[in-house]
């Protein structure tokens, strides 16, 4: 916001501004989008700032009546649980057959610019370009690879966030404001293994909802932490450990075991440049569905985005190290592709 206001308001000159955030309040020191109205160098500038939405709000054709610019500022978390890359192709596709012009505020990934693991799903539907379950682009890098999905038409601006080099892509750490794309999880670690944990969600067990560190544990009345762990020592999952516990969620939002003391798993980052995500989850579940079978009642992560199909073979007893394995070819793909969008150093 800061960049587009001081460096690259002119490319909304004289326009009926849409802004399209997942952040609409003031956030870490930053004015809201609202608040720009009464900025001095945007009424220099002409700009008129007509509404503030949510990106889903964006997607209908009334949004855009009277509309002939649009900022795009959504906080993409870099990985498949909290990705917005389905919705960012279709906003700007709308914005196009709109003739509206589209000035993206870049936002680096919270997970790191280096690292990207599989298995590979793809974002816009239709199309055949693949991306990792953590990709490790900005928005404006994940744009520049979707350009295929885009409108030839479309008048596409990308404002590049100022200072920050990819080494130091995470959260706080690229000196950058920052919020995390998921609401209950604020340390970066943490985050790293709520990106693996949410695919989980739609099993029977618990993330820790309810307690004050949700998304970094699983845990079911039923569990045998035990023989669980038992079977996590022989699979390949560096970067983290793994700690037997008991906690008790209180009123979580997803109404799992409220308010009763379960046997559980705690994840814990000990070289987060190692973890890979999507490997930790698949074989988390593998664990837990080699012990407890239908206990785990696997089938219900079948619609998590990105891992919803290797989840389901897991269910049916695939090897999860077969299944990421085997996307290793489209991954080292995806990486060369990716070095060529890359605007940051």
């Amino acid at each position: 916001m800061t960049v587009l206001v001081e460096d690259s308001l002119r490319l909304l000159a004289g326009r009926g501004v849409l802004w399209i955030t997942d952040t609409p309040g003031a956030h870490n020191g930053l004015p809201s989008p609202d608040e720009l109205k009464d900025d001095a160098r945007v009424r220099r500038m002409n700009v008129h700032l007509l509404a503030v939405v949510r990106p889903e709000s964006a997607l209908a054709d009334a949004a855009w009546s009277g509309v002939n610019g649009a900022v795009i500022d959504l906080n993409d978390g870099g990985f498949v649980a909290r990705s917005s890359l389905g919705a960012l192709q279709r906003i700007v596709a709308r914005a196009a057959a709109h003739k509206a012009r589209i000035v993206v505020l870049d936002h680096p990934p919270s997970l790191g610019g280096e690292q990207h693991d599989g298995p590979m799903w793809k974002p816009v539907e239709g199309s055949d370009i693949a991306f990792p379950v953590r990709y490790g682009l900005s928005v404006g890098e994940a744009l520049r690879l979707l350009k295929p999905t885009l409108p030839a038409d479309a008048d596409l601006h990308v404002v590049p966030a100022r200072g920050v080099r990819r080494a130091k892509f995470w959260g706080r750490e690229s000196k950058l404001p920052w919020t995390s794309p998921v609401e209950d999880v604020k340390a970066v670690d943490d985050l790293l293994i709520a990106a693996a944990l949410l695919s989980l969600e739609g099993t029977t067990l618990s993330l820790g909802r309810g307690t004050a560190e949700p998304l970094v544990r699983i845990g079911a009345p039923w569990l045998d932490t035990k023989r669980v762990l038992d079977e996590l020592a022989d699979r390949p999952l560096p970067g983290v450990r793994f700690e037997a516990e008991h906690f008790a969620p209180h009123h979580p939002a997803d109404g799992k075991f409220d308010g009763f003391s379960i046997p559980g798993i705690r994840i814990v980052v000990v070289d987060r440049d190692l973890v890979q995500t999507g490997r930790l989850a698949l074989d988390l579940a593998w664990a837990v569905w080699k012990v407890h079978g239908d206990s785990l009642r696997l089938a219900g992560a079948a619609g998590a985005p990105g891992l919803g199909a290797a989840l389901a073979l897991v269910a049916k007893g695939a090897d999860p190290d077969s299944l990421v394995d085997a996307s290793l070819p489209a991954l080292v793909a995806f990486q060369k592709r990716a070095r060529a969008v890359q605007m940051y150093r």
